[in-house]
């Protein structure tokens, strides 16, 4: 089944239904927006047997990380904390082996030093278990985990843990239950997205897929899916991702109403980490705003230098171009090794900027080499 609205998007269709065709994956869900006029594409299956539908919920995964920042940008602008503020001073428990000199900064920059350690913890009964107790396991481990390398001296990508701390900051700050930041900004947007696993019929979510070589990968994804954990538990169309990356493409602005300034959109999407120096392009350290990829061979040779947004989970990604006033959000149902989703995510560039007559940039004016260094 396939849905479209807006301009046509016939070289995308091509690519997607070619990707199904390989078993690359069961279905895709795109939604676009090009100067103001809205795109959505949904075709092949859910995984369970089901069509791809527009309205289908998806896993946002990573993608979701703008989501947490833009609900810290209205906290900072409302002076309840800033960049600098260290974790410690609003959540004293979270102080202890060098954690007292992680600030908000590091949070949202990737930087905090300590790798993931909600992946390494023991899971034992936590299917079993309910969200408060499994709220409190995760804290505690956070709390017991000790930077490898000074706060703010490398970035070492963390899915869960980071993002689930700034929840915790800002639930402190404002007394709103765990996943409250995520919640009351979907909220605000006219979202419906939900923070976990939505309470949908099966026929209205995706049944997610991985290649065999991406079971371990596939497992993780399932787990975090499963709960609420902010910047990584959103399940939701990709039309409401969309209408992140357009609050951000509108400096802060969501249908003409102001959700945080232009500084504070500009703050997010500016690059605040550079990224260290790596012949092709890796995927654990690279240039990074407040909450947002800003390197723009992470998702497209023919993007502009100025894009910026967010992957996840090797299945979805968010694009802003605001060079061409461009929004993209695209969930994949069928998780890849890395090498093989950056050639899924290029290819959709390429169609997508082809259907919609975007031109093609000097070698000088696009983005960076991408991976293995050729344009």
């Amino acid at each position: 089944m396939t849905a479209v609205a807006g301009p046509e998007l016939s070289a995308v269709r091509r690519l997607f239904d070619a990707e199904i065709g390989r078993g690359l994956e069961t279905g895709v869900q795109l939604s676009v927006s090009h100067r103001g006029v809205a795109a959505e594409l949904a075709v092949g299956g859910n995984g369970s047997g089901d069509p791809m539908t527009g309205d289908t919920c998806v896993p946002w995964t990573c993608s979701a990380k703008p989501l947490g920042a833009v609900a810290f940008a209205i906290a900072w602008e409302a002076g309840a904390l800033d960049l600098d503020t260290r974790v410690a001073e609003v959540l004293p428990e979270f102080a202890g082996e060098g954690r007292e000199e992680v600030r908000v900064r590091d949070l949202l920059t990737h930087t905090t030093g300590v790798p993931d350690p909600v992946w390494s913890a023991d899971p034992g009964d936590a299917a079993s278990a309910s969200w408060e107790e499994v709220d409190a396991l995760i804290w505690a481990v956070i709390c017991s985990a000790a930077p490898r390398v000074p706060p703010g001296t490398a970035m070492i990508y963390n899915p869960v843990a980071n993002w689930f701390v700034l929840d915790r900051i800002l639930n402190a700050l404002d007394g709103g239950p765990p996943g409250n930041s995520h919640r009351s900004l979907c909220r605000r947007l006219g979202l419906s997205a939900t923070l976990g696993r939505p309470e949908v019929p099966a026929q209205r979510q995706v049944t997610v897929t991985a290649a065999e070589d991406q079971r371990t990968g596939l497992e993780r994804m399932r787990l975090a899916g499963a709960l609420p954990l902010p910047g990584v538990g959103v399940w939701g169309p990709m039309r409401d991702l969309r209408t992140v990356g357009e609050l951000l493409l509108a400096k802060g602005r969501h249908h003409g109403v102001p959700v945080i300034g232009p500084a504070g959109a500009e703050a997010l999407t500016s690059t605040h980490w550079p990224g260290s120096a790596h012949r092709s392009v890796c995927d654990t350290d690279f240039p990074y705003g407040l909450g947002v990829m800003t390197l723009p061979s992470l998702f497209g040779r023919r993007c502009s230098a100025r894009t910026f947004g967010h992957a996840g989970g090797n299945t979805s990604v968010l694009l802003v171009d605001p060079l061409f006033d461009l929004v993209a959000a695209v969930y994949w149902n069928g998780r890849l090794d890395d090498v093989k989703t950056f050639a899924r995510r290029y290819a959709l560039v390429r169609a997508l900027y082809d259907d919609l007559g975007i031109p093609r940039l000097p070698v000088s004016a696009g983005a960076s080499p991408g991976p293995g260094g050729a344009r």
